[in-house]
């Protein structure tokens, strides 16, 4: 299985968003009752960069030259062989991913994700992912899928990361870090998370700053549409822009938004799971229409297509 190459390029036993000691730097938006070990923001109300329908005017056709990652789902075979994917497959059993052509975002079936858990950890977690691979990570890049929470999915306070920009550690760094940019869900809300050191090598998952921005509670039985301009920096050169349902809810220019590493972040979605609580032992969502593009590429050639219903 290609995922097994990910056992020795990185540890995950300490990629919980909610690290404690983590350092705190408050930004412009207005910040939601932050605890000692975190800032939490809440979203910026308008978008200067949106028409009046709420997209920024861009190129509507898709220059596929600028995509090196698509998965609609369209592969019948991928529900037996997950392999099959451009992307790596990170599930435990069976169940952890299945093909569903009932809930779909566009064609014919959306990628199904389910943890239990009492099922066996990888990693030190429970978890059910598809991953990039990390040696197609750029500097720069556009990201465009649709998730879909059914209304059985409860978030209790133990949280769960539900999408992740993972990073490389460079070599004789410590590998104990939350991901620097991760859409997570926690008592039944969702909260994106900034993470940013400027250590050429950092010797603790401690990082200079974390931010949490509240995008308000999970939407349930109805296809979320995202889009996502990342260009990563440890210095005050960061872009990060994200667009939810086609308004732009971050808009992070010139600032820190990832860890001070050679190689650079890639993507995984799905499920990701450090600790469980008691109000429920199951979780499962559903993801379809997922791109990657380059620098180049933009928002219309990622966005998700079809339409917003079951």
């Amino acid at each position: 299985m290609k995922y097994i190459l990910y056992i020795l390029l990185y540890s995950t036993s300490a990629c919980s968003p909610d690290n404690d000691y983590a350092r705190v730097e408050k930004q412009s938006y207005s910040p939601a009752a932050p605890s000692e070990s975190e800032s939490v923001e809440s979203a910026p109300s308008e978008s200067t960069s949106e028409s009046t329908s709420g997209e920024p005017v861009t190129p509507v056709k898709r220059n596929t030259a600028n995509l090196f990652y698509t998965e609609t789902f369209e592969n019948s075979n991928l529900d037996n062989n997950p392999d099959l994917s451009d992307f790596y497959p990170e599930f435990a059993v069976d169940h952890s991913f299945s093909l569903d052509e009932n809930i779909k975002r566009a064609g014919n079936a959306a990628g199904r994700f389910e943890i239990n858990n009492d099922d066996p950890k990888r990693w030190s977690a429970t978890r059910s992912e598809l991953s990039q691979a990390q040696s197609t990570a750029r500097a720069e890049g556009w990201y465009g899928f649709s998730q879909y929470f059914p209304d059985s999915y409860i978030s209790d306070s133990s949280g769960e990361v539900i999408t992740q920009w993972h990073d490389q550690s460079d070599q004789g760094e410590a590998v104990d870090r939350s991901p620097s940019n991760a859409i997570i869900t926690a008592d039944d809300r969702l909260k994106w998370m900034v993470r940013w050191d400027a250590d050429a090598i950092m010797d603790s998952g401690t990082s200079d700053g974390t931010i949490y921005i509240d995008l308000g509670s999970i939407p349930k039985t109805r296809w979320i549409n995202w889009v996502v301009h990342i260009k990563y920096s440890h210095t005050n050169s960061g872009i990060l822009e994200v667009w939810m349902d086609g308004k732009k809810v971050i808009d992070r220019q010139n600032m820190p938004n990832a860890y001070n590493d050679v190689a650079y972040p890639y993507l995984k979605f799905g499920l990701y799971k450090w600790n469980w609580g008691t109000t429920t032992s199951k979780r499962v969502m559903y993801f379809d229409e997922v791109r990657i593009g380059n620098s180049n590429s933009n928002y219309d050639e990622v966005k998700p297509g079809g339409s917003n219903s079951i």
